[in-house]
């Protein structure tokens, strides 16, 4: 099985980025993975002090810390590329109302265009050790590709899943397929030697169904696609994904669906 070799923190001065910083430490440390910090900076006067901070949070784990300037997910995504990064953990401050230097839409454009899985946090989350795992399933074929990659997670960061099967129609088609697809999850989750729950929930809004599950169980962190929509346009992030990044508490793994990197292909 490969492994999370490369991991990518983009940072600023915010608290958002100090909760990145720890996500992307306990990762690392499970995967014994590389890290990477990269400041895109407007004012480089202030470099000195991130530099300072990331060190600090992360307690001298090994890491490399570089700097860009110009368009922030330019930035982040140039440098993920040169790294090969196989994940990116950035802060997200959500839906507040208000622009923060480089959080809010250049998170979307960063997860809709990324090549690697997107790690969004949000500070004040209720737990960045990602214990328990939740896996919403819907009717799509996107949305059982990221299974593999929960699974692989699961194995190394020693977390449970919890299958949750919604769709947004409560017709006897959709609820034979969800259920369908919880059963094959389930076998290829109970195989790999992890522990599981499903529950399955039918009708609402698919964002809210699944919040409000991860809630209820406490859980740590929910892995989605980029989208079960089609992608419209180079920074299109449909609407589900979206709402996931922007709406969620608890942190959120984006998985890219794009035909040129298929989740089993996601070196994990």
């Amino acid at each position: 099985m490969g492994s999370i070799s490369k991991i990518l923190v983009p940072v600023d001065n915010s608290s958002y980025s100090e909760v990145a910083l720890q996500a992307a430490q306990n990762i690392a440390k499970a995967f014994n993975a590389s890290l990477y910090v990269h400041h895109v900076s407007e004012n480089s006067s202030s470099t000195d002090e991130i530099r300072t901070k990331a060190k600090n949070i992360l307690n001298d784990l090994p890491h490399t810390f570089s700097e860009g300037s110009g368009s922030v997910y330019k930035n982040i995504l140039a440098k993920a590329l040169d790294i090969d990064a196989n994940l990116i953990v950035m802060g997200t401050h959500g839906a507040t109302g208000f622009q923060e230097f480089w959080l809010g839409s250049n998170t979307y454009k960063v997860v809709s265009s990324s090549k690697c899985p997107v790690l969004t946090i949000r500070y004040g989350c209720r737990s960045v050790d990602f214990k328990k795992i939740v896996l919403p399933l819907d009717t799509s074929f996107e949305s059982r590709q990221k299974i593999p990659t929960a699974i692989s997670l699961a194995n190394r960061l020693k977390a449970s899943i919890h299958v949750l099967g919604v769709s947004t129609s409560k017709d006897k088609e959709a609820e034979y397929a969800v259920r369908n697809y919880i059963r094959q999850a389930i076998d290829s989750i109970t195989d790999s030697g992890i522990v599981s729950t499903s529950e399955t929930q039918l009708g609402g809004n698919i964002t809210n169904v699944t919040i409000a599950y991860a809630e209820k169980i406490n859980a740590d962190l929910i892995v989605i696609m980029t989208e079960q929509e089609p992608q419209i346009g180079s920074f299109f992030l449909g609407k589900f994904a979206q709402q996931m990044v922007n709406n969620s508490p608890v942190p959120v793994l984006v998985v890219p669906t794009r035909e040129d990197l298929m989740v089993s292909t996601v070196k994990f």
